[in-house]
């Protein structure tokens, strides 16, 4: 009976041992899939991030570009008229002009288009600090203090344009005698500040874009890299429970063929006679053995012949 009842427990915990490994497949492949989920959030706001900075490095690159441009040709045009600024006060006033229309604004609007820029780094250096705390992860963003930087030299530069600006505006509106040899000094000293200070400036946006670009594929990789590990463990930790549903599949196999032999099972449970009955019973006398037939002949008869 105790017997009995032993394989029902075991026959039991088989069936809840196989019960808990389906449920930790199913769980493990959840628990997968949630932490892939996460994971692709946090990467999606990075990324979002860095293509907000991306463009906007770029449209400022872009703009720098053409603002250096600018300011070189304004450059050229007043070495090339400093000899005589009075015979060529027409260029000063279309070179003032020119200045006031493209120069400025583009300078403005290089403010303009890296202000956003700053807001997006902020939010993915904020983004990527907390993706740190994630095991695996350890990035660094390009950092803030760059662009505070660049914030501060265009600062700089937008006040050297402005007074560039008035100064040419000035010597456009001024009568051609009273132009100096000092105007055009003052004026070419202008540009080549404002043309060394983008120069810094261009330097800096680049060394952004580019650190910018390497987080990028850092992150594309790691993001690869932790969605596969997290498959490896989910087919891991299947594989562990498969293998417990196998044992316990063959546990209860073994417990059903032994009830399905109660017979032989009560044979090889039935007690054996103790010893003392063995030596207390009887042994069994033998049967006398029949004589010979020469032994069983008349004694007479032998005597008569």
């Amino acid at each position: 009976m105790l017997k009995k009842t032993g394989r029902v427990l075991a026959f039991i915990t088989a069936i809840v041992f196989i019960v808990f490994s389906i449920g930790g497949i199913v769980g493990a492949w959840w628990l997968s899939s949630i932490a892939s989920d996460v994971t692709l959030k946090v990467f999606s706001v990075v990324e979002t991030g860095i293509g907000v900075v991306d463009a906007g490095v770029t449209r400022v690159e872009t703009l720098i570009d053409t603002s250096r441009t600018e300011v070189q040709q304004a450059e050229q045009t007043i070495t090339t008229i400093a000899s005589n600024l009075q015979a060529n006060h027409p260029v000063l006033t279309a070179l003032s002009a020119r200045l006031e229309t493209r120069l400025g604004p583009t300078v403005d609007n290089v403010q303009e288009a890296i202000a956003p820029v700053r807001d997006a780094l902020v939010s993915v250096s904020n983004v990527v600090s907390i993706a740190n705390s994630i095991p695996f992860i350890q990035e660094r963003a390009p950092g803030i203090d760059k662009l505070d930087n660049t914030l501060s030299r265009l600062g700089d530069t937008a006040a050297d344009v402005q007074q560039l600006r008035d100064t040419l505006r000035a010597a456009a509106a001024g009568q051609a005698d009273q132009l100096t040899q000092e105007a055009a000094t003052t004026l070419t000293t202008l540009t080549s500040r404002i043309d060394a200070r983008l120069t810094e400036i261009q330097a800096n946006v680049q060394e952004i874009q580019a650190e910018i670009a390497a987080l990028q594929v850092r992150l594309q990789t790691l993001k690869s890299r932790l969605l596969l590990i997290y498959d490896l463990a989910a087919i891991l930790v299947t594989l562990m429970f498969l293998w417990v549903i196998y044992s316990q599949y063959i546990v209860i196999r073994h417990h059903i063929r032994l009830f399905r032999t109660p017979a032989a099972d009560a044979a090889a449970s039935a007690p054996a006679a103790p010893p003392e009955a063995e030596a207390a019973a009887p042994a069994e006398i033998p049967a006398a053995a029949p004589l010979p037939t020469e032994l069983t002949a008349d004694p007479g008869q032998e005597k008569t012949g």
